[in-house]
């Protein structure tokens, strides 16, 4: 039952952080003191990297919605992967907003505890995304 009840907290996150773009209305699904991020980019540590995060994708794509392909519990991890459609409305990495459609997927793992979320690593299809917002080149 451990494992139904974290998923459930992760739906939660999804539908709070990701769909209705409430950075600041998830701080009760997370240990706010000792939650640790995994993000390779320079950001605050713990919680506060994460709002970072947040407000970086909800600036630039302020209307975002994800949508949970699989969501697979074991133990204290819940995996996610997720797809993301939005529109490049803001700068994003110093590109000026294309008004394009974009599309991008992620994997996300977390690490529960207690009910809370502990632990969080991210696998986002960033080189996908910036291309089509024209950060980078397209290939091929």
């Amino acid at each position: 039952m451990e494992e139904e009840r974290n998923k459930k907290v992760i739906r939660e996150f999804t539908r709070i952080f990701k769909n209705e773009h409430n950075v600041d209305g998830v701080d009760h699904l997370f240990d706010t003191k000792h939650f640790i991020h995994h993000f390779r980019t320079p950001l605050s540590s713990g919680f506060e990297g994460m709002k970072q995060v947040g407000r970086m994708m909800n600036g630039a794509f302020p209307d975002v919605v994800v949508t949970e392909e699989d969501l697979i519990a074991s133990g204290d991890r819940v995996v996610e992967r997720s797809s993301a459609v939005a529109t490049h409305k803001a700068t994003m990495m110093g590109e000026r907003p294309t008004h394009k459609r974009v599309i991008w997927s992620e994997i996300h793992i977390y690490r529960m505890q207690d009910g809370k979320i502990k632990e969080h690593w991210a696998e986002i299809a960033q080189m996908e995304l910036l291309q089509q917002i024209g950060v980078l080149p397209q290939l091929g």
